[in-house]
């Protein structure tokens, strides 16, 4: 990431403030590049979200688990599935699908 010095308009001469010139990483190039896909990544994101979240479930009962790991699990279960079906901004659409992802896995996987 490249940035830019440049001298701030204060009474010292010499002080600077650095400003980030490359604002666009990749996580940002890849949110710009689904928006255009945006109702096929909002059908991706219900379907593989609503599953992981009953695999997750399932696991929670078959183990006799707290109660904590399904409430957890069907909370960012939801939660990926009311950004989505609520239409929104793509970025909140994937950042929930990650969440969403990664929580339902940790809890399969603490219940294996």
């Amino acid at each position: 990431m490249s940035t830019t010095t440049y001298t701030a308009q204060t009474s010292n001469p010499r002080t600077t403030v650095a400003k980030h010139a490359d604002t666009n990483g990749w996580y940002a190039k890849f949110i710009e590049k689904a928006e255009f896909s945006y109702f096929g990544i909002i059908a991706m994101t219900i379907s593989i979200g609503s599953i992981l979240g009953g695999i997750a479930a399932m696991f929670v009962f078959q183990n006799d688990a707290p109660t904590w790991q399904l409430g957890v699990a069907m909370m960012v279960s939801m939660a990926n599935n009311v950004a989505a079906i609520g239409q929104a901004p793509t970025k909140w659409v994937v950042n929930t699908f990650v969440l969403c992802v990664v929580l339902n896995l940790l809890i399969i996987a603490i219940n294996l």
